[in-house]
């Protein structure tokens, strides 16, 4: 596509690209300019750098906190996701890291560029789905992929696979995207990010609007491709996506990064989450051993996270009337509960 082309057709893309994660007027415009010259648009990612590597990155907006001194390290290959609340901080990061934003103080880095001075270079290592996606309306879906991918130093080679794993067919692909549910527009967005096979996989809130199917499907796609070496940075508010895909989650709380928790070091950390549930109410003290924590009694349902030894506990409970028990791994729900609103863990 022609650099003039382009230039004229700004206003529109900017829209339709936005899907993909560019800013058109510095990327797309810019990495034209380079293809043209016979350079190499993205250059190559420093081998054994960080996916992602923020150090002190801040955000003010006035007296406003964006996100404040948050330092985070992602190697590549790994699947990590980051958690918060609406307004702590999650999407101010994200646009910050892919150079969206300006920082107020700190540095980011994404695959070894250094986005406040090679924000090109980086972009085309990166797949990026923001939480609302802009689209033009009067295009068909087709026609947007073809758009987006001409647009791409990259090849589209996965777009046959992810329109099988998101059951998006020729149909759907015929149609203009004003036809579209929310379901197919996120879809639509999902391949676009995704078709070049991107080193670097930056997915904002991603299943939103997909069946629990396609949901299924597209975990286990991502999965896949991180198996491949592929990084994914994930955000969303469904923590139990979150728990089954990433091996590390970060939190974000009032702009901070507060914790940084591994997923399998959170399942071996040796407590266990007991709810008891008695034929009447009892006095706790009649099961009590050593390891039992955080107790709550709700009537003669009895529940508290449990590190002690399993023996001593069921030969006390032997002699009560107990109705139910289960005994649940602890659970990145509570923690995220436990973080973000003081409460107990159990």
């Amino acid at each position: 596509m022609h650099v003039g082309t382009l230039a004229k057709a700004l206003p529109e893309l900017r829209r339709l690209c936005y899907a993909s994660g560019f800013d058109i007027l510095s990327h797309v415009v810019g990495a034209s300019k380079e293809t043209a010259t016979g350079l190499n648009s993205g250059g190559e990612a420093a081998i054994g750098a960080p996916a992602i590597e923020a150090t002190g990155l801040t955000k003010r907006y006035g007296s406003t906190v964006g996100v404040v001194d948050v330092d985070l390290a992602v190697p590549q290959g790994e699947r990590f996701g980051f958690l918060g609340p609406n307004g702590a901080g999650k999407t101010t990061f994200i646009r910050l890291a892919l150079g969206l934003l300006r920082p107020t103080s700190g540095r980011i880095r994404l695959m070894g560029f250094d986005m406040a001075h090679e924000r090109l270079k980086a972009a085309s290592e990166i797949g990026y789905l923001p939480g609302e996606i802009g689209l033009i309306p009067n295009v068909s879906g087709r026609t947007t992929l073809e758009s987006l991918a001409a647009l791409h130093p990259r090849p589209p080679e996965l777009r046959e696979q992810l329109l099988e794993v998101l059951a998006f067919d020729e149909a759907d692909l015929k149609r203009n995207v004003r036809e579209y549910s929310r379901g197919m527009k996120q879809k639509l967005g999902l391949i676009a990010a995704l078709q070049h096979d991107p080193p670097l996989i930056v997915l904002d809130e991603p299943t939103g609007g997909l069946d629990p199917v396609v949901q299924e499907s597209l975990i286990a796609w991502l999965r896949g491709r991180s198996d491949l070496g592929r990084t994914l940075f994930f955000s969303s508010h469904v923590l139990s996506e979150v728990e089954q895909l990433c091996q590390r989650v970060g939190m974000i709380r009032d702009g901070r990064l507060v914790e940084v928790v591994e997923v399998d070091a959170l399942r071996r950390s040796g407590g266990r989450i007991c709810t008891l549930t008695f034929a009447t109410e009892i006095d706790p003290s009649r099961y009590l051993v050593d390891g039992v924590e955080d107790l709550t009694v709700e009537g003669p349902r009895h529940r508290f996270t449990f590190r002690g030894k399993p023996g001593l506990l069921i030969a006390r409970l032997d002699d009560l009337p107990l109705e139910d028990i289960t005994i649940e791994a602890p659970r990145l729900e509570d923690l995220f509960r436990s973080t973000y609103t003081g409460e107990d863990a159990t």
